[in-house]
């Protein structure tokens, strides 16, 4: 069988690439070798940029009841005097962003699929991928599905497959990695007072803990710590869990009532030093698996995602056909924000936990620089948010969404 498009990868990365492109004309497979889950327990803090995508796929009203709006960034660190707070107001935004569940994205992204009526999407799963390779422009994907071989062709696959990415494997693609030696222990606390819409992020020498506000008066809670402090961690009774945490975090949110059910996710930052081999081209954690320091992970995914669907309705349009010049054009429009992304979240965490004793004294002053340069603090949230340079149709409010 063949396609316009494979993307091989049925996650959040590539659902959303797979939905953006149904009115495109172009017939899509969409491989994923797992079925439909609610089981994922982590919590995305999406930047308004990517919120606006998930408007723009008319996904948020189902993810509304479940997201909680970020009017503010309160930064700190533990022991030291000084705060940075990123506001909404500084780049005069309803939100910085929303917390949402990502089971509840990958639920909406499903249901999306169950109601396509256009029938150009053909979705294989579970399917595992067994061989891949590229051929004078054309890509054969052999997988095994329901003991049975299936072959597929296509002249452009997107590998959207997770950090472990079999796609980026089967085609020797090198990848550069560094493991952090830390966990994010994640789960859900309930607050005795109102959390005001803030995100707390409060660093310590060990790691950091984030504080995202959810609905009902619960805060997400993410805690990177080293390995072995985790491990300690996660021994612990829920009460006594919650003290450490109360000690760790302290009293900004009052005091901590209860946590829900934890889990746990090693922490390394992978980059492929690659990502367009020939006709493949690696999208998502498949490119590039971040530290959650900076909420970028996702974000920097779907904002990949509305530029290469940009790229693609474009060239589509024009020329009626996709080269490889097309789609080095579109590798070549992401490496900007790929690098602002990929920087921020590998040097805050080596900043942050390892810092020297010249950065730990100059600290708490940057700190208050930062936070009373108003025009930086700007600049820094638009870098963030996918805005600091041309910004794709998918990330913006073009229809009074």
């Amino acid at each position: 069988m063949r396609y316009d498009l494979i993307i091989i990868g049925g996650g959040l990365v590539g659902a959303s690439l797979a939905l953006s492109l149904k009115s495109s004309g172009l017939s899509i497979a969409l491989v994923d070798a797992r079925l439909p889950s609610s089981d994922d327990a982590r919590l995305f803090g999406l930047n308004s940029s990517s919120c606006q995508f998930l408007k723009n796929l008319q996904l948020w009203e189902q993810l509304l009841p479940y997201a909680s709006p970020i009017h503010q960034v309160h930064v700190s660190y533990q022991g030291r005097f000084g705060a940075v707070r990123l506001d909404r107001e500084d780049v005069a935004l309803p939100a910085l962003g929303h917390v949402v569940p990502a089971y509840v994205i990958e639920t909406a992204l499903n249901d999306a699929f169950a109601a396509n009526e256009t029938n150009c999407i053909a979705v294989y799963r579970p399917a595992i991928l067994e061989t891949l390779s590229c051929h004078e422009g054309m890509a054969e994907v052999s997988l095994r599905m329901n003991d049975n071989t299936i072959e597929l062709q296509s002249p452009i696959i997107i590998g959207a497959d997770g950090t472990e990415s079999t796609v980026r494997k089967q085609l020797g693609m090198p990848a550069e990695s560094h493991d952090y030696q830390q966990c994010a222990i994640v789960t859900r606390t309930t607050l005795t007072r109102p959390h005001q819409q803030i995100a707390y992020e409060r660093f310590n020498k060990k790691g950091a803990i984030a504080m995202l506000p959810l609905p009902e008066n619960e805060c997400a809670t993410i805690w990177t710590t080293e390995k072995n402090a985790a491990t300690r961690l996660l021994q612990l009774s829920d009460d006594a869990f919650l003290n450490e945490l109360q000690t760790e975090f302290g009293y900004r949110l009052g005091r901590l009532q209860a946590i829900n059910k934890r889990h746990t996710y090693p922490l390394r930052m992978m980059r492929a030093k690659e990502t367009l081999h020939e006709c493949v081209f690696l999208l998502g954690n498949a490119a590039h698996t971040l530290h959650p320091i900076a909420a970028q992970g996702l974000n920097l995914a779907l904002y990949e995602v509305a530029v290469l669907v940009e790229g693609l309705q474009t060239k589509l349009t024009e020329a009626k056909t996709i080269s490889m010049a097309d789609l080095h054009a579109m590798s070549k429009a992401i490496e900007s924000q790929q690098a602002i992304s990929i920087g921020v979240s590998h040097r805050l965490s080596q900043l942050l936990t390892e810092p020297s004793f010249l950065i730990s004294s100059l600290l708490p002053i940057g700190m208050i620089g930062f936070d009373i340069l108003s025009p930086v603090k700007k600049k820094f949230i638009e870098k963030m948010l996918g805005r600091a340079g041309r910004v794709p149709r998918l990330l913006l409010n073009v229809n009074g969404l």
